[in-house]
């Protein structure tokens, strides 16, 4: 019945089609004059790539602009070289705690695939722009929240290159680290890196601890990490040995709902080229979140290339008709529909902080060392949090990732691949607690994909209320 859910959402998704704009002519002064007014049509006017001054400005500026619209935020933890990195949330009255679900979407883990930061940040100005002006937009920003990191690897993009700048202070090129090797999750294969590039150990960088606690702290139903290049859309795993995701069914619709919006090949990741260490295997075998990579445009980034960004997102000149912009809404369609997740609803006193957790290990897959060694896989411990205030007639909606979860492939003996259809049916401890921390009510809740589970919260309910003891 779950599944059914997920696929019968995908089927009724309806996107419009994609706005006709560039295309290109013999004529060099007739070409700028076409991408003058094409440029005009990308969300935010952009004709040229950005810097880092102009993505921290502009979305700085943007949540000044749009109070209650869009939330600037700074992430922890800052990189090697002691740089910040910004992101925005956009939704509607975006400062309070409302339980909807979440679209994460990222640009930059390699810091030289510059297209990956610019259609991150032009779907922010598409849903801020549209907001009031387009109802299917103004529906989803009324459902769920979306977070945009546009630069994640702010080292490397500095310098313009693949890694971040690893533990080096000087950022020597020996010393740099691909974090998209990084993730815990079957971190140390070597798959796709070495000793050197995949980093010191599993999640050892401060820009992967950067998502991960967003990931984990925040219900993310789907995440989009853009790269370049070769329009191609990726799903785990990371690895054929792996074997396929429990979720292939509702991930496979997924991409393919998505792949029918952008003309992108959907695939299984591994089946393009094999890596470990990657975004979506982690956020995916953590929190059971649908997450995708997205290899934006045909050609890598180079200063001229802006035109290109501008057709893969818009879906014009050579891209005609089939647009980036559509299937980044259709992710969103899904992310905010209780089809693709799960909901726990119920009724608590006003004020009170709900907060749902878990724990468990990942592992890393067996570590290959130098001289053909391989250590053992080292176990990860994973924590999920999320908290939820209890709106003023008690009654809360909480839109949320499925506490069943999927059984991992990276295991304490090593790689098992287990296949569609093998879950895990772990629970979500719920406390109902005051302001002051004090947990007043504690309750497990059970609750797979597509599924709604009502709390009551009686017990809570009636000590913070003054009316039972309080010990």
């Amino acid at each position: 019945m779950t599944l059914a859910l997920g696929v019968g959402l995908l089927g009724s998704l309806s996107i419009p089609a994609a706005t006709a704009g560039f295309a290109e002519s013999a004529d060099p002064a007739a070409a700028v004059q076409e991408l003058a007014a094409q440029a005009a049509a990308l969300p935010s006017g952009r004709t040229t790539y950005r810097a880092i001054t102009d993505y921290n400005d502009e979305m700085l500026a943007l949540s000044t602009q749009h109070p209650g619209l869009v939330k600037h935020i700074t992430l922890p933890h800052k990189t090697r070289q002691g740089r910040e990195v910004y992101g925005i949330e956009v939704t509607h009255d975006v400062d309070a705690s409302d339980g909807k679900p979440v679209l994460f979407m990222m640009g930059m883990h390699h810091g030289n695939e510059w297209p990956s930061g610019e259609h991150t940040l032009e779907f922010a100005y598409d849903l801020i722009n549209n907001d009031g002006k387009d109802p299917r937009i103004t529906r989803l920003l009324d459902q769920a929240r979306v977070i945009f990191v546009p630069v994640v690897n702010v080292d490397g993009f500095m310098l313009n290159r693949r890694t971040s700048c690893g533990v080096s202070p000087t950022c020597a090129s020996s010393a740099g680290v691909d974090i998209n090797r990084n993730y815990p999750f079957g971190w140390g294969s070597n798959a796709g890196s070495n000793a050197t590039t995949r980093g010191p150990g599993p999640g050892s960088e401060p820009e992967i601890q950067n998502i991960m606690d967003l990931t984990s702290a925040n219900q993310v139903t789907v995440l989009i990490t853009n790269h370049t290049s070769g329009h191609t859309l990726l799903r785990p795993p990371l690895e054929q040995r792996a074997g396929d995701a429990p979720d292939e069914a509702a991930y496979a619709a997924l991409t393919d709902a998505m792949a029918a919006k952008n003309g992108y090949t959907g695939m299984k990741s591994g089946f393009d080229y094999e890596t470990t260490g990657e975004t979506p295997d982690w956020s995916y075998y953590a929190t059971r979140g649908l997450g995708f990579t997205f290899e934006i445009m045909k050609t890598q980034s180079t200063n001229n290339t802006y035109p290109e960004v501008i057709e893969d997102y818009l879906g014009t000149g050579r891209y005609e008709g089939k647009s980036n912009r559509e299937a980044f809404m259709v992710a969103l369609e899904y992310a905010a529909d209780p089809a693709g997740h799960s909901v726990i609803t119920g009724q608590g006193p006003k004020g009170a902080v709900l907060t749902i957790t878990k724990d468990f290990d990942l592992w890393t897959a067996p570590i290959k060392q130098a001289g053909s060694v391989i250590d053992p896989p080292i176990a990860v411990p994973t924590h999920l949090e999320s908290r939820l205030i209890t709106p003023t007639n008690g009654k809360f909606t909480w839109h949320v990732n499925p506490s069943v979860r999927p059984v991992p492939a990276y295991t304490e003996t090593g790689v098992v691949a287990t296949g569609p259809g093998k879950f895990l049916k772990e629970s979500w401890m719920l406390t109902c607690a005051r302001p002051t921390g004090e947990v007043l009510e504690t309750v497990h809740v059970t609750v797979d994909r597509g599924e709604k589970v009502d709390v009551r919260l009686q017990e809570c309910k009636t000590r913070f209320n003054g009316n039972g003891p309080k010990n």
